[in-house]
């Protein structure tokens, strides 16, 4: 376990969970958030090892204790405690304030000198347009945002949702714009956000990219799960439509509201990507492999999924080519082994694969993390902010690389299932403005 004793900041320092600053921390393999105003995020996540503890801060390793011999880790009880300074730019120290474990007796006799004190740099904050908040409040003020009735779940109050912003984002005054975009994305709210990012002709040069109206109009007045149906007044209103008893009803109010509803989307995504760059990381140590069962929507078929990604050849349009590609296609060409992909759209992730067997139409999605840092630094966890406290949800943001690594077919009760497996990439492009 660890506690700042002694902090020195010219900045308003907070920690994503909300308690004090020289609270103790430091759960096994846990990690913590701190948010310094004005500079970016500092995260630290202990570790405990065969011969130490320790605190990865920032992908630095600082040692917090090496217990005296023939005492394991389990049966030793300590509390390191730490200064921390922040520089103007954007640089940080962190040592500990007392040093008991100077040295420590290796297996060939030698003595070495853990380190105590590291020196790097705090992560950046994400970028957040003022345009891309007001809009996204008038959609909040117009009732768009959140879904407006969730029978089945608990929810939460508009009061809950601006204090989890206040919480998890109090370096931006848009904190409650980001918390309500994540939020919306766990309700049925997520139809939504899939149809109009998957829909797109993303290789037509053109901003906003192109839509495939007929499929979006063909998918809404398909969707018949539970209530929510192109008859339920609540799903038609999260497309900004009025209930309709035929396709061509769908299609013909669609045509009207598409421009902004295109905007309406565009606009929460960018804000859910940068929610989910601001979030606590999660530690790989305690999951170092997350499952996906696609393709979420049961509206959306095995030949719906290559359309998921950039680097689909429909992409290229012309606008009006229907976007669906045969499954065997697309795994024998830009999604086979050794390929890298790039997602149009928020992924949403559990950690067992039995969960994400209930959700999948016919594809598992297993991404194993590279294990070149102790953190996921391109997942959030976003059940503290989910509609459900039930559901187990992890989210790569729209833009996410990955490669393929493996592709096998299993059968799950009676039924063939694709499973992919992949490792994350840091997409060094990655625009969340693009997105």
């Amino acid at each position: 376990m660890w506690r700042l004793l002694r902090v020195i900041s010219a900045f308003q320092l907070w920690f994503s969970d909300g308690e004090p600053i020289n609270s103790t921390r430091g759960i096994s393999h846990t990690s913590s958030r701190l948010i310094v105003d004005t500079q970016g995020f500092l995260d630290m996540t202990e570790l405990s090892l065969l011969k130490f503890t320790a605190l990865d801060v920032n992908g630095l390793l600082l040692v917090l204790h090496i217990p005296p011999f023939n005492t394991s880790i389990s049966q030793s009880s300590h509390l390191a405690e730490l200064f921390l300074t922040i520089k103007e730019d954007n640089e940080f120290v962190l040592k500990l304030t007392q040093s008991t474990t100077v040295k420590q007796g290796t297996s060939n006799g030698n003595w070495t000198r853990p380190t105590t004190t590291v020196t790097g740099k705090l992560k950046p904050f994400p970028n957040i347009s003022a345009i891309d908040a007001a809009f996204f409040k008038s959609m909040i003020n117009a009732k768009y945002v959140p879904y407006q009735s969730l029978p089945d779940v608990p929810g939460k109050t508009t009061g809950e949702i601006k204090a989890l912003g206040q919480r998890l984002f109090p370096f931006t005054p848009y904190n409650f714009e980001l918390a309500m975009s994540v939020y919306d994305w766990t309700t049925p709210s997520f139809v939504r956000l899939v149809y109009l990012k998957i829909f797109q002709y993303t290789s037509i040069e053109h901003d906003p990219f192109p839509l495939d109206l007929h499929s979006i109009a063909q998918k809404i007045y398909a969707t018949n799960w539970s209530i929510y149906n192109p008859h339920d007044p609540d799903f038609m209103n999260s497309f900004m439509m009025s209930p309709a008893s035929s396709l061509q009803g769908v299609r013909a109010q669609l045509t009207v509201v598409a421009p902004n509803l295109h905007k309406f989307s565009d606009v929460q995504n960018r804000l859910l990507s940068a929610a989910m760059q601001a979030m606590p990381r999660v530690s790989s140590l305690t999951h170092a492999q997350l499952f996906s069962g696609q393709l979420d929507i049961h509206e959306l078929n095995l030949d719906n999924f290559g359309i998921e990604f950039f680097e689909c050849p429909l992409n290229t349009g012309p606008v009006g080519k229907t976007l669906i590609q045969d499954l065997s296609i697309a795994l024998a060409s830009y999604i086979s082994v050794g390929k890298t992909v790039t997602t149009k759209m928020v992924w949403s992730f559990t950690d067992t694969m039995t969960d994400a067997l209930k959700y999948s139409n016919g594809i598992v999605l297993v991404v194993k993390h590279p294990m070149d840092s102790v953190v996921w630094d391109t997942v959030s966890y976003i059940t503290p902010l989910s509609d459900d406290p039930t559901k187990t949800e992890y989210a790569f943001p729209p833009g996410s690389q990955f490669k393929i690594l493996h592709i096998d077919t299993i059968t799950h009760q009676g039924k063939q299932v694709v499973v992919i497996k992949l490792q994350p990439l840091h997409n060094n492009n990655l625009n969340i403005t693009t997105f």
